[in-house]
This record gives C-alpha cells, structure tokens and sequence, in this order.
C-alpha cells in the first residue's frame, strides 16, 4: 500500500465518502444505512459536510482518492435539527432505494420521528458529541492507518471543546465493541432497535483518553 495521508473532508468529498460507506455492508449489513442506495449516501453526506457542526477526517491514497474516513458531531441536537432541515432532500433517493425494498420508507419516518423525540425507539445518541462512521475500503489493506484516523478525529473533536464523545455499537459488531473496550471506552446503557437488534450507547472520556495512535 502506498503512502496514506489524512486530512479533513470537504464538501467536495461527498461522492468519494459516500462510494466508501456504501462498502461498510462488505462486512456489516445491519440496519438503515446499510440498506439506503449510493443516491441517498450522497445527498446524506452533502448535507453533512456542510454543517459546521461536523468533523470528518479522511484518508486518501497517493492518488487522491479517498479509501476512509471517521465522521462525528460536535452537537447531536444541531446535527438531528439540521438533517431535518433538509428532509425534502432525501425524499428521491429514498424513494429510489425503498423500490426494492419498501420497509425504509418507514424505517425512515420513524428515525426523522425519533430526532425530535416522537418515537417510542431509540436508533442514536441525540445530546452532546456523537461519533457516527468509521468507515474503510475493503480492498485497501491498512495496518494501523484506520486507527490513526480515528484518533485524529477523536484529537480534533477534542480540540474543538469536546470533553465526552458519545456512539454506539450493535451487539452484532463484536470486534469493534472489544476495540472501544480496549481503548477505555464505557458503556451508559443499552437499548433494542425495531429490528431486534441490541444497541449499546457507550462514550469516550477525552480528558483522560490515551492517543495510543498519534
């Protein structure tokens, strides 16, 4: 593999993350993201690369392209306030993704709900600083670039006033739960998604987190 450098994402990045998330399903194809079509990642990203609440660090090959990225939310209320925002956006390529299957349509009425408190489920932390992806491209061999991109996120979020940074993990996802154990994170509770997965709500304590990467 060539050499790696990171940097923070740009609106124009949009397509590049998105084509990159979209292989999250690659090895994890739980839940509404994993199921939403390359349209609806675009239109997604769009709107968050322009928020000013939003921090994306990716990672891009010799050539530019971008192979990862490790997004989050300096304010999750804002972030939920904002995606509503644009909830018009998302209307075609929702429609376009729920053609061959129609439960996102659904699925995506209660999670808009949800934002805004409406909705007997929980899908996300809704307060304070929320990690969201973390995302690489299958094909692109990594040995300790992924995890440097992430501590570069969690130092700038960190940087910018964040003191706890809160994200969840399915019960599913086993290796990336033991990973954030590992680094000291802690879980606050747990909760069951519609789809009957188990959701863990679990936070990093950045005044005391040790960038064993950086």
């Amino acid at each position: 593999m060539g050499k790696i450098r990171f940097r923070l994402a740009k609106p124009s990045d949009a397509k590049q993350i998105a084509n990159v998330h979209l292989h999250i399903r690659d090895k994890y194809d739980k839940g509404f993201f994993a199921q939403v079509n390359y349209a609806f990642l675009v239109q997604y990203y769009k709107v968050v690369l322009n928020d000013p609440c939003e921090v994306v660090v990716c990672a891009e090959n010799e050539e530019g392209r971008v192979v990862g990225f490790s997004s989050g939310s300096l304010d999750a209320e804002r972030q939920m306030k904002n995606l509503r925002k644009h909830k018009l956006s998302f209307v075609l390529p929702l429609l376009t993704s729920a053609i061959c299957n129609p439960n996102l349509i659904k699925n995506a009425i209660d999670r808009l709900k949800s934002t805004k408190g409406e909705s007997d489920n929980q899908y996300i932390s809704s307060k304070g600083a929320r990690l969201e992806f973390w995302a690489w491209l299958p094909e692109v061999k990594c040995s300790d670039e992924s995890v440097v991109m992430q501590d570069m996120l969690l130092k700038t979020m960190e940087t910018l006033g964040t003191e706890k940074v809160y994200f969840e993990v399915d019960d599913t996802n086993k290796n990336v739960m033991r990973f954030h154990k590992f680094n000291g994170a802690c879980v606050t509770h747990q909760f069951r998604l519609p789809d009957g997965r188990t959701r863990f709500e679990m936070y990093y304590d950045l005044t005391e987190y040790a960038y064993s990467y950086l």
